[in-house]
């Protein structure tokens, strides 16, 4: 348990749908089309069309290396009578949406880094028996794969996943900075907060360090439901941190490891997978 001299409530940075339903055949049809609107506009399966822009020279790496993550669950609705009956109802739903960052590659896959908890499977709700799979999409630049987690450090919040390797695709590694900057010091971030991605945009904040408690670091840097996983770089596009945290009611405090605890985690997962 950290213990600020500011005492401040946080909260996970991860989208999480509550349906609060029963019966599938209870869920009003222009909430779902309201939900798959807001999700078609607001992510990569709205922007078919690729529009060739530039990316600015100082962050190139940083830019291309940025993933929007999203969750998606097989819902099955069944009651007594469904079953006996073998009439259950099922759909493909997105669950969660995150950002993550391509820290490294082989020669066949891709390694992201994000936030623990969006890879981690919640258990079902008591009012919301469901079964089936969570998938995680995984999409950078115009491109959309499958990943898989390989690793995670509860502990301090960080997920590793794998997914494949596109044929002409090279991604720089990710260069961890050797010591977190001093309080003051800028620092750049690249999110996908609320879901909002797309192949021809891509989100840049910025803000200041604020210090560290215990390994938990603090950043005026804005996030909310989405920036889950994200990047944050010093002035010399070094990672710093990955953002897992925000503070309640005041968006534009953020929170994540320090840079010891993410280069102790890629250590360890070096030793068993080659991931360079």
């Amino acid at each position: 348990m950290l213990h600020f001299c500011v005492i401040l409530k946080i909260i996970r940075v991860c989208m999480h749908v509550d349906y609060f339903i029963r019966h599938w055949r209870k869920i009003m049809w222009g909430s779902m089309i309201a939900l798959f609107s807001m999700f078609y506009l607001f992510s990569c399966y709205g922007h078919p069309k690729i529009i060739d822009t530039n990316l600015n020279k100082e962050f190139t790496h940083q830019l291309s290396n940025f993933t929007f993550l999203v969750k998606e669950v097989n819902l099955v609705f069944c009651d007594k009578i469904d079953e006996e009956m073998s009439t259950c109802d099922e759909i493909t739903f997105p669950e969660s949406s995150a950002s993550g960052v391509v820290i490294s590659q082989s020669q066949s896959h891709v390694f992201i880094m994000t936030a623990n908890h969006f890879c981690m499977d919640e258990p079902p709700k008591e009012n919301m028996p469901m079964e089936g799979e969570r998938l995680i999409q995984v999409y950078i630049g115009n491109t959309q794969r499958d990943a898989k987690v390989v690793f995670e450090d509860e502990t301090n919040d960080l997920c590793l996943l794998e997914a494949l390797k596109f044929k002409k695709e090279n991604f720089a590694p990710v260069k961890f900075a050797k010591e977190m900057p001093d309080i003051g010091d800028k620092l750049y971030n690249f999110a996908a907060p609320n879901g909002i991605g797309s192949p021809n945009t891509k989100l840049m904040f910025d803000g200041y360090f604020a210090g560290c408690e215990q390994g938990f670091c603090m950043y005026s840097i804005p996030a909310t439901f989405g920036s889950s996983g994200s990047a944050v770089y010093n002035e010399k596009g070094e990672l710093v941190s990955i953002l897992v945290a925000a503070a309640i009611d005041f968006e534009n405090v953020s929170m994540g490891p320090d840079i010891s605890k993410i280069s102790n985690f890629v250590k360890s997962i070096d030793k068993v997978v080659d991931i360079y």
